[in-house]
């Protein structure tokens, strides 16, 4: 919290999915969350009903509605939507049409869609009363974004930014602007114009955070800027944990999304799952995902030792962690589309906290897989025809102490709560004053 005899600045966050805890993914939630709550509003895209109570205004701008307006130009595509207890959200028409719309492209990855979307969002009313009343309510001081893939939302973003005259600070999560993730013309096609919308969004944006170091190092060179390095801090002061008393089977756990290829990683740690309990049930996994597979899929994940779950809260997650004994890390093990190649998962703080030992499984070329072989904070596995040999270390109850204890003190060191929000509180109130100085606050 800053000091009570300054005024806190008034500070704007834009997301593609809500403030909901099912989501799993609350990074930026977690940073502002030593901020007053109504100093804090979100505007997200997707068309879920938030839950925190971090933040006091939530403004949706719903893609189907937009989409719809392209022929009914009279639709309203957004509105302020209050914070709800999750319990009492009903998943609404417009979000069941958004799911099925992206499992539909999930299913394809034709870029040709991706480019499809990104001209009906051009052709869309998204620039509405609505939202420019929100903006002028609001009247923030620090707008918050992710210099994301989408070109959409960056072009919501400098409208915002252009409307109520705020300082903008990007964060850089993932590989969105080099050409090194994929070879296929049509990646190469689609990134060609994701470059063009981050670089506009970049010359109107004041300061920079960047994930990882090898982030920073590629996003200073392309954009010519100078980003500070932040991760999502710990949630919690980890402990390792003993497993003198460990009980078999042992019970692994992964929460969150399946997509990027790691669908198919988790299939690869099934096949292996009956390979190493063919004789006896010595290691089990649980699965909680938002994440829609195919039929198809499913049937090949699912078995007597790999069971699929619907999501959970955050809150539920945390319990499942600390009732877990091994948590699993999956990215692609491909090296075809190497899409999280600069991507610095919050799933890893969230594992360091939990104290628990981590299976890491992905190509080695991705930067979170070397950060955990770097570290080793982790059983690492980078290739195919390691899986089998990566569950059978976790038989080995001084392997799984040494590695939980290898990422508690990897948390400690590198992801200090103190530490990493009082380095987002110092870029904060660097731009703050310069908007103050500028003339530019309210």
């Amino acid at each position: 919290m800053v000091e009570n005899n300054k005024r806190q600045p008034k500070i704007l966050i834009f997301t593609i999915a809500s403030w909901n805890s099912k989501v799993g993914d609350n990074t930026w939630e977690t940073l502002v969350s030593q901020y007053d709550s109504a100093n804090l509003a979100n505007i997200f895209l997707r068309e879920e009903i938030p839950d925190s109570t971090v933040c006091s205004k939530y403004f949706c701008i719903s893609e189907n509605r937009v989409l719809k307006s392209i022929f009914k130009r009279n639709i309203k595509t957004g509105k302020e939507i209050k914070a709800i207890p999750i319990l009492q959200a009903q998943e609404s028409e417009d979000l069941k049409v958004h799911r099925q719309r992206y499992l539909n492209m999930k299913k394809k990855r034709r870029y040709s869609m991706l480019l499809a979307r990104e001209l009906c969002w051009k052709l869309g009313k998204w620039k509405t009363k609505e939202l420019d009343d929100f903006l002028d309510e609001f009247k923030p001081d620090i707008i918050l974004h992710g210099m994301d893939g989408y070109i959409h939302i960056n072009r919501i973003v400098r409208y915002a930014i252009k409307r109520t005259g705020a300082k903008a600070i990007g964060c850089i999560w993932d590989d969105t602007f080099t050409y090194k993730q994929s070879k296929k013309f049509g990646h190469n096609l689609y990134r060609f114009f994701q470059r063009k919308s981050l670089k506009k969004l970049a010359k109107k944006t004041s300061e920079f955070f960047a994930i990882t170091p090898k982030t920073k190092q590629e996003a200073d060179k392309f954009f010519g800027i100078n980003c500070t390095i932040l991760t999502k801090p710990l949630n919690t002061i980890p402990i390792a944990q003993s497993y003198e008393k460990i009980t078999f089977p042992i019970k692994m756990l992964y929460t969150g999304n399946l997509s990027i290829g790691r669908d198919v990683s988790l299939k690869d740690v099934s096949l292996a799952l009956k390979k190493v309990n063919a004789n006896e049930k010595k290691i089990v996994l649980d699965v909680y995902t938002q994440t829609v597979l195919s039929e198809q899929m499913l049937n090949e994940i699912e078995n007597e030792f790999c069971h699929i779950y619907p999501p959970i809260s955050q809150q539920d997650v945390l319990r499942k962690q600390k009732e877990a004994d091994v948590l699993l890390f999956l990215e692609d093990l491909s090296d075809k589309e190497l899409i999280a190649r600069l991507s610095f998962s919050t799933k890893i703080t969230d594992y360091f906290s939990a104290g628990k030992c981590i299976l890491a499984i992905g190509n080695y070329d991705l930067a979170p897989i070397q950060y955990f072989k770097e570290t080793k904070s982790a059983i690492v596995v980078d290739k195919l025809s390691d899986i089998e040999s990566g569950l059978q270390k976790l038989l080995d109850i001084n392997m799984l102490e040494e590695i939980a204890i290898n990422a508690v003190n990897c948390g400690q060191e590198n992801h200090n709560a103190t530490l990493i929000n009082n380095t987002f509180k110092g870029v904060i109130d660097k731009v703050y004053i310069k908007g103050q100085n500028e003339g530019f606050t309210n």
